[in-house]
């Protein structure tokens, strides 16, 4: 529900944009301008990753709210749990996946969120007409959105 006097918007449980991005049923819950922030639940299922990749203006957050999510990075990988928050700044590449036999789940925000949200709903869109998709076309949706896998 958006109030239109006060610019507030507030999403309810259960409420938001179910999309479907290689896998696992993210929902979008930011309803503002994509171009100051992109807000989502994501649930990871044991196995699902996303491989490194940098985001070109956008910075990333991750709060890890069930399970264990693997952050891999230049430096190396991290394997963390339930509480932790993993600020990715833009131009930092990144990947991260669960290792674990359960789910995962993360709150994932993007600042401003134009990209990633593109990212999301293009690889949802694609998904419907194309299944499987493969590197090549995930790769193309990502590069038009200013995302470049690595």
């Amino acid at each position: 529900m958006t109030n239109q006097q006060s610019a507030i918007s507030i999403v309810e449980p259960g409420e938001g944009e179910l999309v479907n991005v290689l896998g696992a049923p993210i929902m979008i819950k930011s309803a503002g301008r994509s171009d100051q922030l992109f807000f989502v639940d994501h649930p990871t299922p044991p196995g699902y990753g996303v491989p490194m990749h940098v985001h070109e203006d956008e910075d990333e957050l991750f709060y890890v709210l069930e399970g264990e999510i693997t952050l891999e990075h230049a430096g190396g990988s991290a394997t963390v749990g339930a509480g932790t928050f993993i600020h990715l700044p833009r131009g930092v590449a990144h990947g991260f996946h669960n290792p674990g036999p359960a789910p995962a789940r993360m709150i994932v925000v993007t600042t401003p969120g134009g990209g990633l949200e593109g990212v999301f709903r293009g690889l949802d869109a694609a998904g419907r007409v194309e299944p499987p998709l493969d590197p090549q076309r995930i790769g193309e949706i990502c590069a038009a959105n200013r995302v470049a896998m690595l």
